[in-house]
């Protein structure tokens, strides 16, 4: 129970991280700068995780050294340019719901590449929370008519979502054979050398002084999201499956929501509340699976 307290946990500080975003990219910090200074951030803090929380060595051999870089400058890294150049052509609410079948994604690649198998109470939660996030998002059956996005921005946002539901099952094999920090660090090194040239360019094409404030949302976004979250992520990612660790993506719509009501004032629709229970029922169905396994698997040794 305490790795699902953890997994719902880094999802809500998850929920944050657009908003935060747009609050540093609206204060000045050019998009793929803010991309690449979260995993710069993030660089510096998980050695330190790793050493004096963890104690482990962040060495790798060389042939999985390559592998974690790549999959860092792609699932990381590029990753992040597909989403925010996919952002400018379409709407919010089609890139939110293109972004919320990353756990369908992650949950069919699982089984693919890594023979994972899901059990009956794991894929109706996947399913209840997928449905829960469809209902939360377009306030209703139908999504808003008047309000549809573009084709090459729903292009580039699942191609995102595909790329990196891909590479965190593709990490789960690295997390297999070392601890997931470790794994994680270097993915890091690989997405900042990345987004690095970029990064520059977007920089210095900006005119623009970050305000204080815009700076304060990078801290949070490299401190609580890319080096806290992702290094719970990993760690359990030792020893979960990462179809099931998805389902948990599903609690951050409902916070966004929650966010919306509490701090935008916005109102609690029908479908909005029925969505929210959708998702918080998977996240439970789910539970109850990954704690079944467990329970079988201790009695058959």
């Amino acid at each position: 129970m305490l790795d699902a307290a953890l997994l719902f946990l880094i999802n809500v500080l998850w929920a944050a991280a657009y908003p935060m975003a747009k609050f540093a990219i609206s204060g000045g910090v050019p998009s793929v700068t803010l991309a690449w200074a979260r995993w710069a951030i993030a660089l510096l803090v998980l050695p330190l995780f790793a050493r004096f929380v963890l104690r482990v060595p962040l060495g790798l051999p060389r042939h999985d050294l390559l592998r974690a870089l790549a999959l860092g400058a792609t699932a990381l890294g590029l990753v992040h340019i597909l989403v925010f150049v996919g952002l400018r052509y379409t709407t919010a609410v089609d890139a939110t719901l293109l972004l919320a079948g990353e756990p369908l994604v992650m949950a069919v690649m699982a089984v693919l590449l890594l023979r994972e198998g899901m059990s009956r109470r794991s894929v109706l939660g996947l399913v209840s929370g997928f449905a829960g996030v469809y209902l939360l998002i377009n306030r209703g059956l139908l999504p808003p008519l008047d309000n549809s996005g573009t084709l090459l921005g729903n292009l580039l946002v699942a191609a995102s979502v595909l790329v990196e539901g891909t590479g965190t099952v593709l990490s789960r094999g690295l997390t297999r054979r070392y601890s997931g920090i470790v794994v994680l660090f270097w993915e890091s090194v690989g997405a900042t050398l990345a987004l690095a040239i970029p990064a520059y360019l977007f920089w210095a094409s900006s005119s623009v002084v970050p305000a204080a404030a815009a700076l304060g949302a990078v801290l949070y976004l490299g401190v609580v999201n890319s080096a806290f979250c992702y290094a719970v992520w990993f760690v359990l990612m030792e020893r979960h499956h990462v179809g099931n660790m998805g389902v948990f993506i599903f609690v951050q719509p409902v916070f966004g929501a929650l966010m919306g009501v509490l701090w935008l004032k916005e109102p609690l629709g029908v479908y909005t509340a029925i969505g929210s229970a959708m998702v918080l029922s998977g996240v439970w169905l789910t539970m109850r699976a990954t704690v079944d396994e467990r329970v079988e698997t201790h009695a058959l040794r």
